[in-house]
């Protein structure tokens, strides 16, 4: 073959060779993608965001996360028809189930209501992987602080309770008890205790200064405390939107929101006789009181409020209970017959002062009203919370910690029915005051764990499942009627049961009251 020929077959050979090759990289490239392993992984378990409501964990995608992740288009910030992009709208359409297993712990499942999910997820380059898992309780607690923000952000706006005073006025006031849930803190069982904590005392001593204004209303965050954004800050929380305006037409939305109106009737669990005990006011053959069992103490904490507004006007931003008694005469020589009396630390506009304010000679049936009150001004909070003018041979000083009542008529009587409720009809029927201040209150309990308890009963009824340590899930537990479903919010409730979510909404008023007078 002369040399011609030669170059000939190795033209022929070399495209034959190139060929080969394309073909075979055809073959494998048909197959790679055949199988998905161009596709980028989404694990869905990095991207599942644990938060609590109500001791209660929801599970929900980061999809923000999952957009920043894999350099897709967000719908936050573009400008983009988003509908060329079916990737995106699938990965915001993500969702978990979450499924209470009866041997403990959540299977957490990926879904999403789009039928062309893993299609459209494919035109964009992406596949989702694990999909589907089993958490513990310790593992959803965990990935619940793993996802906390350090410092955590929490707003001031998300957490305004909305209300309305004997006028008729709107009265905003701060929900401590979800703000509490939010900060994501493992506080101390023990009472004592978790009033040692620095963030803790700051939270309880946060409250809105509202100013009126031609449309609406400024709002600002005040507290009792001077350093109170320091302590929480020192406790991992920094507070936002902690001053805005609200127009009317919000602030009435608000309220509806929060105020709902009454359902249709709902069957109740039966359950045995209630306890026998009654509670009826105390008194002398003069009328005047000589115990506050059965006595509604909110007309006379009201009226105390409402001095105070008179005093201080504009000025006052908060005030917090530091003491209560009730303090009755041994000897018809005393001054008096009896004395309400309650001490707090306040701040206003030009600073923290301590006051006293006493209701004296309260008389059975008889409404006290501001002008019935005396506040005296304090230097200090010790001279607040000193009670020596009350000689110990006329009279007799008794404590009201954390909404304590003072009777013995109850003999330790229990405030659950046999079903262990202390408000058997409250998914249907208003708590009214009467109903609080004539609860037994146990040697093991105070009046303020017993409105926790109040309002837990609720959602324990609706079927939610509180945390394996929760004091409700120990409680709960020894009654049948108790079969925890999974997570129930506050707005599910809203929903089925309006004046249920009322009266969970009351119960924290009346904590309020207690707690801040």
């Amino acid at each position: 073959m002369d040399a011609k020929g030669r170059q000939t077959l190795f033209t022929v050979l070399t495209v034959l060779l190139c060929l080969a090759v394309l073909a075979a990289g055809v073959v494998l490239s048909v197959g790679y993608y055949s199988q998905g392993k161009n596709l980028r992984a989404v694990d869905m378990k990095k991207y599942a965001k644990v938060e609590m409501e109500d001791e209660v964990y929801t599970v929900s995608v980061d999809a923000d996360a999952i957009v920043k992740d894999h350099h897709l288009p967000n719908p936050k910030n573009t400008t983009l028809d988003l509908s060329r992009y079916p990737d995106v709208e699938t990965v915001y359409s993500l969702t978990f189930l979450v499924t209470p297993r009866e041997e403990g712990g959540w299977l957490i499942q990926t879904g999403s209501d789009r039928a062309t999910a893993a299609a459209d997820l494919r035109k964009g380059g992406l596949k989702l992987v694990n999909t589907e898992w089993i958490w513990t309780e310790q593992d959803m607690k965990n990935a619940y602080r793993v996802g906390l923000e350090y410092p955590r952000k929490l707003s001031m706006k998300k957490y305004v309770l909305c209300g309305k005073n004997s006028m008729g006025g709107y009265v905003l006031t701060v929900d401590h008890e979800r703000l509490l849930r939010a900060t994501g803190w493992d506080l101390p069982a023990d009472e004592a205790a978790r009033k040692a904590h620095t963030g803790y005392k700051a939270v309880l001593s946060l409250g809105y200064y509202v100013t009126p204004l031609m449309e609406g209303f400024l709002v600002e965050t005040s507290s009792t405390l001077e350093n109170v954004y320091a302590m929480l800050l020192d406790n991992g929380v920094r507070l936002t939107d902690t001053t805005w305006v609200y127009t009317l037409a919000e602030v009435a939305e608000l309220y509806d929101e929060q105020h709902p109106p009454a359902p249709e009737p709902t069957a109740l669990p039966e359950a045995p006789a209630d306890p026998t005990w009654e509670a009826s006011a105390s008194q002398d053959s003069h009328g005047f009181l000589t115990s506050l069992h059965g006595v509604d103490q909110t007309p006379i904490r009201t009226a105390i409020r409402e001095a105070k507004v008179q005093q201080y006007g504009n000025r006052l931003k908060s005030s917090e209970v530091a003491a209560a008694w009730f303090i009755t005469a041994k000897v018809d020589e005393a001054a008096h017959r009896n004395c309400f009396r309650l001490a707090y630390t306040i701040t206003t506009s030009g600073g923290k002062e301590y006051l006293v304010a006493d209701v004296f000679d309260l008389v059975a049936d008889v409404r006290p009203t501001a002008s019935d009150v005396r506040l005296v001004k304090k230097g200090s909070i010790d001279e607040a919370v000193r009670t020596d003018d009350f000689g110990p041979a006329q009279y007799t000083v008794r404590g009201l910690t954390d909404g304590a009542m003072v009777y013995a008529e109850d003999n330790g009587a229990s405030p659950f029915n046999g079903n262990g409720l202390l408000f058997p009809d409250s998914l249907t029927e208003r708590i009214t005051d009467a109903d609080v201040w004539r609860l037994a209150v146990p040697a093991d309990k105070t009046l303020l764990q017993l409105l926790g308890f109040g309002r837990n009963e609720i959602f324990a009824r609706c079927g939610n499942r509180f945390p394996d340590s929760s004091v409700y899930t120990k409680f709960y537990s020894n009654y049948p009627w108790y079969q925890p479903k999974g997570s129930v919010s506050f707005e599910t409730i809203k929903k089925k049961y309006p004046v249920a979510a009322e009266n969970i909404e009351f119960l924290k008023a009346m904590e309020q009251l207690i707690k801040e007078g």
